[in-house]
């Protein structure tokens, strides 16, 4: 019986493609890679895969419409020029009021390999 739960509890974890670029131009140093977007699912978490061309800082940006916070992924390290990296972290729609929403930005200006966004929604972070 237990597996049984085990299959149904997994069968809820749901992969959603929310952004996918290959070869991409950034748009300037320090600006949004992708217009800003809001998990579909309180329980959701985001995962980003990334390549980038030239090495440099990967953050991500959370803004509830007013106040926004930028944070640095690999403890703000920049991240090699030709590595692949994939992060994942809780993703919240809201902060119990207002939705959340999430950007992603490079520090330095440069061609991005690859960028792959992901929602995890129904995950347990």
């Amino acid at each position: 019986m237990a597996s049984t739960t085990t299959t149904q509890q997994a069968s809820r974890l749901v992969a959603i493609r929310r952004y996918a670029g290959f070869n991409v131009s950034a748009p300037g140093a320090n600006t949004a890679i992708f217009t800003a977007m809001t998990s579909g699912d309180n329980a959701s978490a985001c995962r980003v895969t990334v390549a980038l061309t030239t090495s440099s800082v990967l953050n991500a940006g959370f803004s509830d419409g007013s106040d926004t916070h930028k944070v640095g992924l690999n403890e703000s390290g920049a991240l090699n020029a030709a590595d692949l990296y994939t992060f994942t972290f809780a993703w919240p729609s809201t902060d119990g009021t207002n939705d959340l929403t999430l950007t992603l930005e490079v520090e330095t200006d440069g061609v991005i390999e690859l960028l792959v966004v992901d929602e995890i929604q129904g995950s347990v972070v």
